[in-house]
């Protein structure tokens, strides 16, 4: 019988972490072998050699001539030509960069997201508890820091650094990490640099700067790898290729530091590969400056455009004259919450005014200097269309944490300050082209007639010269794929005059807010059915299909809080500022609806990455000073949503708990309502209850188990009616109020009813579920029914509702039921016309004749028309002779 064995491979031009990940592989599997691939870079070359007897790698020639079971390839998708592999050996995939190719449906594939493949590897050999030696810790920690620029390329994943951490517990060798991954080059290598340098040329391709450097070296033996890392760390692009000509064939290497710019991608259109941030390709039958040139054209075609000024900066600015004051500066400073200031005098920037010195010239008594004598004085500026780069090099230069962003007139069209730039670091580009996502997500959730709509806004405002935004939680839904009907629109301009002449176009009333420069327009379904027909849209079912009542609309602001607590002063600002006003990150994106930009997402604060990771999270620490009813918007998204309030916002929030009590009557009412409407409050009520905030706004208000259980029972009562006549279009809120209330004693409900301004009706009606409600022990054995009419004499729906939905037992279930259903709605056949008939005064009498009557019928006493009218003779009769009664 043949013997059979298992191998491992990986590329060629093996770097560190190809030879770490085959080592960590063998550890696994012993039994497989680790075979050397035919080329090594030179410093792993140079390591084989001095450890190789420390080491289990076998070459090519060491190989056992026999067939191979099992391949397990490391740290590629290339399965390279091995003597001993057929059809029939079974192929293992192992590596951490992104699928390249549809692969063979019988191979084993495990590709897993970090930084280097012998991370994952080492993983394992930790959880099996096998033992390394120092040289084998230091081998794979070799691998890991060279993949992840020693845990410093955006690549790196906490794992990579959890498995170095534990191979350097296992004795890794820090020193001798340090010396092969900081390699010399040698001399050709050292003159093949030099001629790259000479000929590396910088392109901007679409904000982007990449470096294309081409040499030849016809007789060069050693590998390029590591000249690209060189050159790239030399002259800071964001990709960097070379083209170096080796006599038989062109090799290329390829090297990036943005994940926007997927070097493995480009390399594919060559025949060759890697990942995004480093990649290779040999290139045949073609000149040096041919494959130059189809470089650039494959570029140009594939490159997106770069995260740019335009995305950062915040539109308008507040600017500053050299003769202000330093103290108004301050208040400038105080109100805006600015670091700085611009100095324009001529429209021409001539300076930056830091809070530092503003400060500092304050604390010297000077507040009443000039600032362009304490201003840093120079021109700083970028355009809107320069990339990140330029404007990193601006600040360093300067050292402004503010650039005025200027056009080719020198006009100052806004700001970008250094914590817009911190803000963007490993994230997602703010404003991002999503035109066919968004039109598919409007198609989708929201009703042609609306989506039409909007579409016809967009184009209307930028008609006007106006930037059209849809903002805040509709937003929020379209992106979780729900439907909606919360549509609320800033204009970059009038927002009034815009919803005023949609209006007048297609009819409906619009309500208007100067002080706040919001517009509603109001639309009934004969608007809708103008604004289907004007569109030409269908307007079939208009009437049953899910469209708002209204929208709302608001010029871009900003708020200024003087105080905790208090409603804010506003200002016209720019989109950015109108978003960043927003009480949490995931209701802070924004489509944008002008037809120019249609679709594009705004994402400033890192909406997205918040919706997708289920957080709510606040946009600064002083969002619950300024509106401390944001704590029960937290909870209610987070119960709605599905979501968790992320840690740092759980700790503002039990930080300005004690601030609810200073809010307005008003507004907490709002709020409570805003929960009482949600689909399961009670999750609301409770979460808000263990945040400590119900009992900011009463001491004595909580929510506990029975609460849920309560408001449970509540809605199966309304959506599967107990009795009949309970209207379709029941609303429920006063019910689930009247249950969370329903354990405090009755002054702290009269309490907490004033401190939310209840209506008196609202009060009546809570007193008398209290009232019931305890009593409600009298029905755990059955009443006459009689008794059980006297007892809720009269009472609601809500009330009966509640206390179904509270009741203890279904004894107690049945009589309500009994009386809801049946007894009320029994009267007697006998008026008080009849009674006059009788000869009887109006007066209190004939009330209680006729609760005698029903008394009677409620019992059982009486059954048919003969039998009341023979009471009631009887009855009649003693009043009217009362001395033949005795």
């Amino acid at each position: 019988m043949a013997i059979i064995m298992d191998v491992i491979v990986t590329h060629d031009n093996a770097d560190f972490d190809a030879i770490a990940a085959q080592l960590a592989a063998h550890k696994l599997m012993p039994e497989a072998l680790p075979l050397l691939s035919n080329r090594l870079n030179r410093n792993v070359r140079h390591f084989i050699t001095l450890y190789l007897d420390a080491l289990p790698y076998i070459t090519t020639k060491e190989l056992p001539k026999t067939e191979i079971d099992r391949l397990i390839v490391v740290d590629t998708q290339t399965i390279q030509t091995i003597r001993g592999a057929n059809d029939n050996t079974d192929i293992h995939i192992i590596d951490h960069h992104d699928p390249r190719e549809a692969p063979d449906p019988s191979w084993h594939i495990a590709l897993e997201n970090t930084g280097a493949t012998t991370t994952i590897l080492v993983e394992q050999v930790r959880e099996q508890q096998i033992p390394l030696s120092p040289i084998e810790a230091t081998t794979m920690l070799l691998g890991i820091y060279e993949d992840t620029g020693a845990l410093t390329y955006r690549s790196t994943t906490p794992r990579d650094a959890y498995a170095s951490a534990w191979l350097l517990e296992r004795g890794a060798l820090l020193d001798v990490v340090q010396e092969f991954l900081h390699y010399d080059l040698g001399d050709d290598q050292l003159a093949l640099f030099e001629a790259l340098q000479e000929n590396a040329r910088t392109y901007t391709i679409e904000g982007h700067p990449v470096v294309i450097a081409t040499a030849s070296a016809p007789d060069l033996v050693e590998e390029i790898a590591t000249l690209a890392h060189r050159l790239r760390d030399l002259l800071d692009p964001e990709a960097v290729f070379l083209l170096v000509d080796l006599g038989h064939h062109i090799q290329m290497v390829a090297r990036s530091t943005s994940d926007s710019l997927d070097v493995g991608q480009i390399t594919e259109q060559f025949g060759g590969g890697g990942h995004n941030r480093a990649a290779a390709a040999i290139i045949r039958d073609i000149t040096l400056a041919e494959a130059k040139e189809r470089l650039l054209r494959i570029l140009t075609d594939s490159l997106q455009p770069a995260l740019t000024v335009a995305d950062l900066m915040s539109q308008g600015v507040q600017t500053l004259s050299p003769e202000t004051r330093a103290r108004d500066a301050a208040k400038q400073m105080q109100k805006y919450g600015h670091e700085g200031f611009p100095v324009v005098e001529d429209n021409q920037v001539i300076g930056l005014l830091t809070r530092r010195a503003v400060d500092r010239a304050i604390g010297h008594g000077l507040d009443g200097v000039r600032i362009n004598q304490i201003m840093e004085a120079g021109s700083v500026s970028v355009r809107p269309s320069d990339s990140i780069h330029v404007l990193q090099d601006a600040m360093m230069q300067s050292g402004w944490g503010q650039i005025p962003v200027i056009d080719q007139n020198s006009t100052i069209l806004g700001v970008v300050t250094r914590t817009d730039l911190i803000k963007q670091m490993g994230h997602t580009k703010p404003l991002q082209p999503m035109p066919d996502i968004v039109s598919e997500i409007l198609d989708k959730h929201l009703p042609p007639v609306l989506t039409a709509l909007i579409r016809e806004m967009g184009r209307v405002a930028h008609d006007w010269g106006y930037a059209l935004y849809m903002v805040g939680g509709g937003v929020r839904d379209l992106l979780l794929k729900q439907q909606t009907t919360d549509i609320d629109i800033v204009v970059e301009g009038d927002a009034v005059t815009l919803a005023q002449a949609l209006s007048a176009r297609f009819g409906g009333e619009t309500r208007t807010h100067a002080q706040f420069s919001t517009g509603k327009w109001l639309l009934s379904d004969a608007v809708w059915q103008c604004i289907a027909e004007e569109l030409e849209i269908s307007p079939a079912n208009i009437a049953s299909s899910n469209l708002p009542e209204h929208i709302d609309f608001a010029t871009s602001r900003t708020e200024f809080y003087d105080a905790p607590t208090v409603l804010p002063e506003v200002e016209r600002s720019s989109i950015k500022l109108d978003l960043h006003r927003r009480d949490f990150t995931i209701n802070s994106l924004a489509f944008r609806l002008d037809p120019d930009n249609f679709g594009r997402l705004l994402d400033f604060y890192s909406g997205m990455a918040d919706l997708k990771a289920g957080s709510i999270r606040v946009l600064h620490s002083l969002s619950f000073v300024d509106d401390p009813t944001r704590i029960l918007r937290a909870a209610r998204f987070e119960q709605r949503l599905g979501f968790t309030i992320e840690p740092r916002t759980a700790e503002l929030i039990a930080d300005a708990i004690p601030l609810l009590n200073r809010v307005s009557s008003e507004r907490i009412k709002h709020e409570l309502e805003s929960i009482l409407a949600e689909q399961y409050p009670e999750r609301v009520f409770c979460r808000l209850d263990q945040l400590g905030a119900l009992q900011a706004i009463h001491p004595e208000l909580t929510c506990r188990e029975w609460v849920f259980s309560a408001f449970r029972a509540l809605r199966y009562a309304v959506h599967h009616p107990v009795w009949s006549g309970i209207p379709d279009d029941f609303d429920p809120e006063l019910p689930y109020f009247a249950l969370l209330t329903l354990n405090l004693s009755l002054p702290a409900l009269h309490e907490l009813c004033r401190r939310i301004r209840v209506r008196q009706t609202t009060v009546d009606m809570l007193d008398c579920v209290h009232n019931l409600y305890n009593q409600l022990d009298a029905l755990e054995h059955p009443l006459r029914p009689s008794e059980l009419d006297a007892f809720f004499n009269r009472a609601s729906d809500e009330t009966l509702l509640t206390l179904w939905a509270a009741a203890a037992n279904a004894m107690i279930r049945d009589q309500i039921v009994e009386y809801a259903s049946r007894l009320r709605h029994i009267s007697p056949i006998a008026t008080g016309n009849r009674l006059k008939e009788l000869g009887l005064q109006p007066g209190p009498v004939f009330g209680a004749i006729l609760k005698l009557l029903r008394a009677a019928w409620l019992d059982g006493e009486i059954t048919s028309t003969r039998e009341e009218e023979k009471l009631l003779q009887e009855i009649v009769s003693k009043h009217l002779h009362p001395e033949e009664s005795s």
